[in-house]
């Protein structure tokens, strides 16, 4: 056994010893990472948490020493990486995007509210291609902008398991959102995007449609701009539900119903909101509606 609070020392060991059966990194008596080859039945145990001690940032610094080295002792069947509001900025995003290659199992990331701008987004799209099974993906609440989103996009067609997307909150254009868009568009087992301008609020109107993608596959789209439900209508030619809501009450909805009810439809401009206001919002989802 050989412990040491220096990761140069660390570096050493590895390259001394061919064989590893063990590999444990710990803050605060807490154990962040825990890896260990087993007899019998059970090949391997692990432990992975990242926020139970500790500088978030810091621990994954002191992570991406550790696990290339536990890889060797088992392949990382991490599935879960909830990092939601952990503040690890571009820097913290960059060193974890560097570890994706041996976290080839995750299929949850969550990565929202975390100070991630286009230089973040950009590390993180470079190395998405090693996620094959990753399932959820949330970006929201950062501001990964223009050149961000675009490298975003490049990379997203690898990640042929997603099935929720959200790039709530972060400041993207109308054209970024257009290509992104036509991306999503082929992935066959995409359910769920939301492209809300803002994070929901008491004082915001919500988009949604319900589509059939390019591959026939239903796809809720959630918006928060009007824009984006035009392209989305341009995009989509089968639409199966269209909601529009204020303040979290329904104003206007319709949904193709299979049966002897062939819709249903909800309309009440007077439940929540500014009317006049809801009377504008309504006009450009009714025709999609329609």
């Amino acid at each position: 056994i050989i412990e040491t609070g220096d990761a140069d020392v660390f570096t050493l060991v590895i390259q001394l010893f061919s064989q590893v059966y063990r590999v444990e990194l710990s803050c605060q008596q807490k154990v962040l990472y825990s890896v260990q080859a087993e007899e019998g039945e059970i090949p391997h145990k692990m432990t992975f948490n990242l926020t139970c001690a500790g500088n978030i940032v810091g621990n994954i610094k002191a992570l991406s020493v550790v696990l290339p080295v536990g890889h060797r002792v088992q392949q990382a069947d991490v599935q879960e990486l909830k990092l939601g509001g952990s503040y690890i900025g571009d820097e913290g995003v960059r060193l974890l995007a560097e570890m994706f290659c041996y976290l080839p199992s995750l299929k949850h990331l969550d990565l929202s509210d975390n100070m991630i701008t286009s230089t973040g987004a950009t590390a993180l799209a470079a190395h998405m291609s090693h996620l094959q099974q990753l399932e959820w993906l949330d970006l929201s609440g950062n501001d990964i902008g223009e050149d961000g989103a675009t490298a975003m996009n490049e990379k997203l067609a690898h990640l042929q398991q997603l099935k929720y997307l959200t790039l709530t909150a972060n400041n993207t254009s109308t054209n970024v959102k257009k290509s992104l868009l036509n991306t999503l568009s082929n992935m066959e087992n995409l359910s769920t995007v939301k492209f809300s301008t803002e994070m929901a609020s008491y004082f915001t109107y919500m988009y949604h449609l319900d589509v059939y993608n390019n591959k026939g596959s239903r796809l809720m789209i959630e918006m928060g701009a009007a824009d984006i439900v035009t392209l989305a209508n341009q995009l989509f030619s089968q639409v199966y539900q269209v909601e529009l809501s204020c303040r979290g009450r329904v104003l206007y909805s319709v949904k193709a119903v299979e049966g002897e009810t062939s819709h249903r439809v909800t309309l009440d401009l007077t439940c929540a909101g500014n009317i006049v206001d809801n009377i504008k919002a309504l006009s450009v989802v009714l025709p999609v509606g329609h």
